[in-house]
C-alpha cells in the first residue's frame, strides 16, 4: 500500500498506529508479479475529528453604519454545525446580520458573519462555534469601533460621496490658504 505523494510499504497488511487526521487521504495498493502488468486499487481513508477553528483577523475595526465580515476557518470531520454568537446569542440572519458558511472540501469550512449597517451596540465580541460528535471548539473575533470606514466591505457610494467631500473641502482650503500667501 503506498499513500498518494507518500513512501512506500512493501507488504501485504498495513498498518497505521495511533491515527491522526493527518493520515486521512487515499492509500494505494498495487499487486505486482514481475509477469505481467500489475494492477492497482485505491482505498480513501476517512478520519473523524473534533473541530478545529482558526480566525485569520481576530480583530477588526469599523466606522459606524458600515458593514463588517467577520470570518472563521473550520476543520472537522464529519462536518459540524457552526453558529456566531453575541454576548451568548446564537444570532440569525436578519436585519442586522448575515450569515453564510462555505463547504470548501469534506473537512474544511469556511463561516463569514457580516455585521450590516453596524450600530453601537454590535461593537464587541463574537464567537464562531463549530460542533460535531467529536467534540467542539470556538473562537472570538473582536469588533471595534474606528473614526472612518474600512474597505472592504464599506466600500459603498455613501463612502465615495464622504471621500469626495473631504477631498473638496481640503482643496478649499488650500486654496484660501495660497491665496493669503499671495496677498502678503
Amino acid at each position: 500500500m503506498v499513500k498518494a505523494n507518500s513512501a512506500t510499504f512493501v507488504g501485504n497488511i498495513l498498518r497505521i498506529k495511533s491515527v491522526k487526521k493527518e493520515d486521512r487521504g487515499t492509500y494505494y495498493c498495487v499487486a505486482d508479479n514481475g509477469v505481467s502488468k500489475g494492477d492497482r486499487r485505491n482505498v480513501n481513508l476517512e478520519v473523524e475529528f473534533a473541530p478545529v477553528i482558526t480566525v485569520p483577523r481576530p480583530r477588526l475595526g469599523q466606522a459606524l453604519q458600515y458593514d463588517m465580515d467577520l470570518e472563521c476557518h473550520i476543520e472537522a470531520y464529519p462536518p459540524p454545525a457552526i453558529v456566531w454568537l453575541k454576548d451568548d446569542i446564537q444570532l440569525s440572519n436578519n436585519q442586522h446580520y448575515s450569515i453564510s458558511h462555505f463547504a470548501t472540501a469534506d473537512e474544511y469550512s469556511d463561516s463569514t458573519l457580516r455585521v450590516i449597517t453596524i450600530e453601537k451596540r454590535q461593537y464587541g465580541d463574537y464567537i464562531c462555534k463549530a460542533v460535531n460528535k467529536l467534540g467542539e471548539a470556538d473562537a472570538r473575533v473582536n469588533l471595534f469601533e474606528t473614526p472612518i470606514p474600512v474597505c472592504p466591505p464599506a466600500c459603498g457610494q455613501a463612502y465615495f460621496d464622504g471621500a469626495e467631500h473631504l477631498a473638496g473641502t481640503l482643496f478649499a482650503t488650500i486654496g484660501f490658504l495660497a491665496a493669503l500667501l499671495y496677498i502678503r
